[in-house]
């Protein structure tokens, strides 16, 4: 079972420990989504890295951090960990963490915003 309380804390990449990032291949994603995704499983979860694919793109050019407007799109990713969506704009990409235990706040969900 998730901790909640984890939900509070700020993750940071561990490049020291991981200097090849995230990089192992995301394979069976949905393809009406993702143009492609790695993983990085450490200790504590996986962190992720997707790119939305054009279509996608084309439908939402933008997201940001609104999180407390439960008419943007932004208040989907409110529960997300250490998302990072810096990317986004000029990349098509959003990285986040999912802790062991975590049932709702996943790739899934991160799919499902989308889809």
């Amino acid at each position: 079972m998730f901790d909640e309380n984890k939900r509070l804390e700020i993750m940071e990449f561990p490049y020291e420990e991981y200097p090849d990032g995230i990089s192992d291949e995301l394979n069976n994603l949905t393809t009406d989504v993702w143009d492609r995704g790695y993983y990085l499983e450490t200790n504590e979860g996986i962190w992720y890295e997707v790119y939305v694919n054009n279509e996608i793109k084309s439908n939402f050019p933008s997201i940001g951090s609104d999180f407390k407007n439960e008419d943007s799109l932004d208040y989907n990713f409110r529960g997300f960990i250490s998302l990072i969506q810096g990317n986004y704009n000029d990349y098509n990409q959003i990285t986040f963490f999912v802790f062991f235990g975590e049932e709702k706040w996943n790739l899934d969900e991160m799919t499902d915003i989308f889809y």
